[in-house]
């Protein structure tokens, strides 16, 4: 087998294979090496889908995998490929009957399945996915059903980077009563021997960010933030995910740089610029509003907001994406800069299809634009059509926001109204909510930090004592963050 000792800069599109035999790929999506039985220009196909897998290039990989299933219909792992591209279970997305319908096509049940496997390790794989797609239970069931599956696998074959990867992505995506630092760190110490092995593997690299970017762990994930986009440059994902810890750390430019490789490989593969964007466009591109506003690079970053609102105009009326993205972007965009008169502030969006959290993140902007705008009344009707009014408790931070949000909101509304103790006793409720937390990454969630609003009123107040240490406070999980840092910086003097 060979020894992979050193990172290159840039990988090259190379595929050296041999059927049912270790096979060795590189490419521009990583390295790795897979036994599987089929002829050997399926193989090598098939490989390059593995790659997009372990890259969340979801689609591309459902390409290769069927492309590999053309040249050889016995091609086994194929159909195991193509069946995982339907569940993005870290993203609480799938499409189970699209599973179950590709696996199908080796056999109706799974005795029929399994027969079709050439290997042992082959039907220990298929086997994973009888679990993942035909057991009883509800998803989370089986998807913790699955990832014992995969421990079990990891453990039967330890030289099968693939299946450590695998079992590592799955003890993420089975975290759910929000970030677990000792399952996470389990999942970070499975890639962290996978990269001693081959540090060109992007599953491993991808997983370990995944495991790493919280404001606590963040530095250990530096080296993967900086060697995954080079070794896997035609990943979309792949040219993001390093900002998971840049972001993690305020390290704006890096972060910056990611998200602007990662948008404008996105654009490129559409055959027009102006087409409606993909998914991973709008998030790189969310992302990337949000450093420049980090940077104090505002025009840079209202010229983004721009590209979205162009989005909206020609899309809205038929996809959510574009009003989800702007929502996001804007509301951020105009709090980090206070601009209240700008433009952006100003549009209308239909909240048609959209999640209670972006819902509420929009009319919280509303309100607080209405307030800065000495509009009390319209600041009251953001507020009573925001929602979040149930007392709730989650560790999900995008759950809880609508709750966060409109205590944020009614303490601002008391807070113009001269009810400081009111004003403070509510939007410290909502920042000793959100301190219950599990630290996240990316732009805020909520899009303000509640520390960083308590500390806001307690300035106004001229209390700049207890504004400092909230400030302080804020800045411990949205580490860099400029309004908390500008806030630090005036109370400070």
């Amino acid at each position: 087998m060979k020894q992979l000792t050193t990172l290159r800069s840039f990988v090259s599109v190379l595929i050296l294979t041999m059927s049912f035999s270790h096979t060795q790929a590189q490419q521009d999506y990583g390295y790795t090496e897979f036994e599987a039985s089929g002829s050997r220009d399926a193989h090598q196909v098939f490989l390059k889908g593995l790659l997009q897998l372990h890259n969340f290039e979801y689609e591309d990989a459902r390409y290769s995998f069927q492309e590999a299933q053309s040249i050889d219909s016995r091609f086994v792992m194929a159909y195991w490929g193509e069946a995982l591209t339907y569940e993005h279970s870290f993203w609480g997305r799938f499409n189970i009957e699209a599973s179950r319908e590709t696996l199908e096509k080796l056999g109706r049940t799974a005795e029929e399945r399994a027969s079709k496997a050439q290997t042992a390790r082959e039907r220990d794989y298929l086997n994973t996915l009888e679990t993942l797609f035909f057991s009883q239970g509800t998803q989370e069931e089986r998807e913790v059903n699955y990832s014992n599956a995969l421990r079990d696998l990891h453990y039967k074959y330890p030289d099968d980077l693939d299946a450590a990867a695998f079992y590592a992505l799955s003890i993420l995506f089975t975290t759910y009563g929000g970030r677990d630092f000792t399952r996470y760190m389990k999942a970070a110490a499975i890639t962290e021997e996978i990269l001693d092995k081959n540090p060109l593997h992007p599953g491993a690299l991808h997983y370990n960010i995944h495991s790493y970017d919280d404001p606590i762990h963040a530095s250990l994930g530096l080296r993967a933030a900086r060697d995954y986009f080079k070794v896997a440059p035609s990943a979309i994902h792949a040219l993001h995910m390093g900002s998971h810890i840049y972001f993690a750390l305020g390290m704006w430019e890096q972060g910056t740089d990611r998200n602007t490789r990662s948008f404008e490989e996105a654009v490129a593969r559409q055959k027009n610029p102006t087409d409606l964007y993909s998914g991973q466009a709008y998030h790189a591109l969310t992302w990337l509003i949000y450093s420049l506003s980090q940077q104090g690079d505002y025009d840079s970053a209202e010229d983004r907001l721009d590209l979205i609102e162009t989005q909206v105009n020609q899309y809205g009326d038929t996809s959510i994406g574009p009003r989800r993205a702007y929502v996001g972007a804007r509301a951020a965009y105009i709090i980090d800069t206070q601009q209240w008169q700008n433009h952006h502030a100003s549009v209308e969006i239909a909240h048609d299809g959209l999640s209670d959290f972006s819902v509420a993140t929009d009319y919280y902007l509303q309100g607080i634009v209405a307030l800065n705008r000495g509009d009390t009344v319209g600041a009251l009707t953001a507020l009573e059509r925001m929602g979040g009014e149930k007392e709730i408790l989650s560790p999900d931070r995008e759950i809880m926001a609508p709750r966060l949000l409109r205590l944020a909101l009614q303490g601002q509304i008391e807070l113009a109204a001269g009810r400081h103790n009111e004003a403070l006793e509510l939007i410290g409720l909502a920042a000793e909510l959100e301190g219950q937390l599990p630290a996240e990454y990316g732009p805020a969630v909520p899009v303000q930090p509640m520390a960083e609003l308590l500390a806001d009123a307690y300035q106004s107040l001229g209390e700049s004592d207890k504004a400092r240490s909230f400030y302080e406070l804020s800045l411990q999980s949205a580490v860099g963050r400029e309004r908390s840092l500008e806030g630090l910086s005036r109370v400070s003097k």
